[in-house]
């Protein structure tokens, strides 16, 4: 692998794995595509919510950067790298296409003659 490219390994396996969730969410609506509105409020209240306890943890000398090659070295804030956000979101996004996925499943299960 080309040495230029290394720094890029993280995001770039962060926005893959984003585009696959979003294939799942497309097949089975399980959030953007069945309520674009509510799963864009409870991704930036979450996210938020995320960052601010970072920079308490980052505040406090909890949360530190670290050093990796795979990392693009571009911080937002002191200790936050740009992955950061995107790591959170993508966090966000698993949690709601797991728990939509798994109501969707119990759904089904409950009575088996609707279609999921």
């Amino acid at each position: 692998m080309p040495e230029f490219l290394v720094p890029f390994i993280y995001l770039t396996i962060l926005l893959v794995v984003l585009a696959c969730m979003v294939l799942c969410d497309w097949r089975w609506k399980l959030a953007f595509f069945l309520d674009a509105r509510r799963a864009t409020i409870l991704s930036v209240v979450v996210v938020v919510a995320f960052l601010v306890w970072d920079a308490f943890g980052i505040a406090t000398g909890s949360f530190f950067r670290g050093g990796s090659s795979f990392m693009t070295g571009v911080v937002l804030a002191p200790e936050m790298p740009v992955e950061e956000p995107v790591f959170l979101f993508f966090l966000t996004y698993l949690t709601i296409n797991l728990t939509s996925g798994t109501r969707m499943l119990l759904d089904a299960r409950v009575s088996p003659g609707r279609p999921a």
